[in-house]
């Protein structure tokens, strides 16, 4: 058994097929290593581009300490450790590409995880056409981390849920650590998290689907009018 077939399953591909995954695969590696350009606007109206990092390096540069761009709650007074995320993702290409060029004599391996996704997508042309089900296999592969490093850059934004509380922690807000304020700032515990299309707890973690959420706010609602009018209806105590 292969490298190359630990991935796949035996799959027919078309020659079209292989090409085209061939292609992704190798834009894919092209987004993840290359530098890229954003067009940015300057005060005065003046519109120009400029150069930012490879999504390789964007996303490395998360790992540190303070760059999480998903808010994490710490107790502490530091800023926050860098995104887990990041670093998941980062040791997951590392040790495919490590798998997939291991025992490859033509070259070395590389320290630099770029250098590798550079060797590994080298061999693309070749295995179109020997191995064309992992070319497609890794042309998904590769798209998915592109993906991923996207969301870890910029994720969509969380709609907090002012004002409840979790149903489990009871947390009602948690300290976050925000990049424009150079501080923690408080925010909602519980938000709704538009990618996974769930309500979250940012303080225990917990988290639902949001038709259950709806029927579990309800029930919580009709609990806490209860508990209001019991209160109101007690008689008052004498002094």
């Amino acid at each position: 058994m292969t490298v190359h077939s630990e991935h796949v399953d035996a799959v027919v591909v078309t020659r079209d097929e292989a090409a085209a995954a061939r292609l992704e695969w190798e834009v894919a590696v092209d987004q993840l290593v290359q530098p890229g350009q954003v067009l940015i606007t300057r005060e005065n109206g003046t519109r120009e581009y400029a150069a930012v990092h490879s999504l390789l390096d964007q996303v490395a540069g998360a790992v540190m300490p303070g760059h999480e761009h998903n808010a994490k709650v710490s107790g502490g007074g530091s800023r926050p450790p860098g995104s887990l995320g990041a670093v998941s993702l980062l040791a997951e290409i590392r040790q495919e590409v490590t798998r997939a060029c291991l025992g490859h004599e033509d070259h070395g391996q590389p320290e630099a995880v770029a250098d590798r996704l550079r060797l590994w997508v080298g061999h693309a042309e070749a295995w179109q056409h020997q191995y064309p089900d992992y070319v497609v296999w890794a042309a998904a592969t590769v798209s998915d981390w592109v993906r991923q490093a996207r969301r870890l850059l910029d994720p969509p934004p969380r709609v907090g849920l002012r004002g409840r509380a979790c149903p489990v922690c009871t947390a009602r807000t948690v300290r976050v650590w925000s990049d424009d304020e150079g501080d923690f700032v408080r925010q909602p515990a519980l938000a709704i998290d538009p990618e996974r299309v769930q309500v979250v707890c940012a303080d225990c973690g917990r988290c639902w689907g949001l038709e259950m959420w709806t029927q579990l706010a309800a029930t919580l609602d009709r609990q806490l009018q209860h508990e209001i009018l019991a209160v109101s209806a007690a008689p008052a105590l004498s002094g």
